[in-house]
């Protein structure tokens, strides 16, 4: 029965066949669209119904020109979607979650409509993240100095460097840093390339990449990945002498 059940979900989902609706939920299918913010269609992202009773069995599946998908969940098993795009930025690719218009589960012959939409930064389901990237720092050595910097005091600045990912424009970031779990920096933040500086209580800081460099006035970044779908840039940073 296991093998059965295996062969279907192997099957479906593989390609789309024919031109895709929205319609009604029909029994045993699991459709919708994908969208990028402005509400254009997205091609090629993938769409994953993960079967929560058997590791491994899951369907998967790649949006239509129109940005449609519909696939077979037609067997008794409750199933989760999920939809990431992969899209090439600077040389570099990057996967990224996109946002369900309802993540929850649904079982298999039922059906389901599961839209989603490549948001660059909010919250994600289930207090998963955020959809944005972390711009993250730590001080560099600073033994002439009488006390450590305190993070929570420093002032970031990032001005975009061109179209943020989807090719939207980006907007000036100023921001305190704040304190997470990965460090100390600014959350959730559209994932571009940017021009960023640091200020420590209106005190310009000098600014380098964690992973080498000069420090200098302001550093230009791209985010890096640090696990599938989760991207950083790390900076180093240093009070100049008084």
């Amino acid at each position: 029965m296991i093998c059965v059940l295996l062969m279907t979900l192997t099957g479906c989902g593989t390609t789309n066949e024919g031109q895709v609706t929205m319609g009604d939920i029909e029994p045993g299918v699991l459709k919708g669209r994908v969208v990028d913010a402005a509400g254009s269609p997205i091609e090629g992202a993938e769409v994953v119904a993960d079967n929560q009773l058997l590791y491994n069995s899951n369907a998967v599946i790649r949006t239509d020109s129109d940005g449609f998908y519909r696939l077979d969940t037609d067997v008794r098993a409750t199933f989760h979607a999920t939809a990431s795009v992969t899209k090439q930025y600077n040389g570099q690719d990057y996967t990224l979650s996109l946002a369900p218009d309802d993540d929850a589960t649904f079982a298999g012959p039922t059906g389901a409509i599961r839209n989603f939409t490549w948001k660059l930064s909010g919250k994600k389901p289930d207090d998963l993240g955020f959809y944005g990237g972390k711009v993250l720092f730590n001080f560099g050595i600073t033994d002439y100095l009488d006390t450590f910097p305190e993070d929570e005091k420093v002032q970031l600045t990032l001005t975009p460097e061109g179209p943020l990912i989807d090719g939207s424009e980006g907007s000036l970031i100023v921001g305190m840093a704040t304190r997470n779990g990965d460090g100390s920096g600014l959350e959730d933040v559209p994932i571009g390339r940017y021009r960023i500086t640091a200020d420590y209580e209106g005190r310009p800081l000098a600014v380098k990449l964690r992973k080498g460099g000069d420090y200098a006035r302001d550093v230009v970044a791209d985010f890096a990945p640090i696990m599938t779908g989760i991207y950083f840039i790390e900076l180093e940073l240093a009070l100049p002498r008084a």
